[in-house]
């Protein structure tokens, strides 16, 4: 079973639009279900994974949607677990450094990483429009790996 975030680390709840979604966001992950993600997305929102390195697509909701699926498929658990989140209204964005925790399938055991996650919001603060994603890139090739040999050289993670 995981750890429940630090509510000291958690933001309150008499907090803006933008971290009130923000919030929502990480939190409906741990639903391990694309629909609780994509209800908090914009129709033109874009989601990049960094460093460019690591070759990752740039997708658009409907890509994200089919990206999403085939993540949460992996995990019988999973957690995004906020460290720090920082709001800058001058842009309307949302900037959080967050822990990747969760068990995978296959019985491949326990999985963690880390990310800062940039959010850049709808005018109202409502749905993310932007969602750039800099992650531990030695972390996410070893989860490519160990998923690409689990599923005979499948890459779920690039689709």
């Amino acid at each position: 079973m995981l750890k429940p975030a630090d509510p000291k680390i958690m933001a309150p709840t008499d907090t803006s639009e933008r971290l009130r979604t923000a919030n929502a966001l990480l939190e409906s992950y741990s639903a391990l279900s694309a629909e609780a993600i994509l209800q908090h997305l914009a129709p033109d929102f874009t989601h990049t994974v960094l460093p460019e390195s690591l070759q990752m697509p740039v997708r658009s909701k409907d890509e994200f949607a089919v990206h999403a699926q085939r993540i949460t498929s992996i995990f019988s658990e999973f957690q995004m677990i906020p460290q720090a989140i920082f709001e800058d209204e001058g842009r309307n964005s949302v900037v959080v450094y967050a822990k990747m925790v969760g068990e995978l399938n296959l019985n491949l055991g326990h999985w963690e990483n880390e990310c800062i996650i940039m959010l850049k919001m709808s005018e109202d603060g409502t749905k993310v429009v932007e969602h750039k994603e800099f992650v531990d890139s030695a972390k996410a090739k070893l989860l490519q790996e160990k998923i690409g040999a689990a599923m005979k050289g499948g890459n779920v993670l690039k689709d």
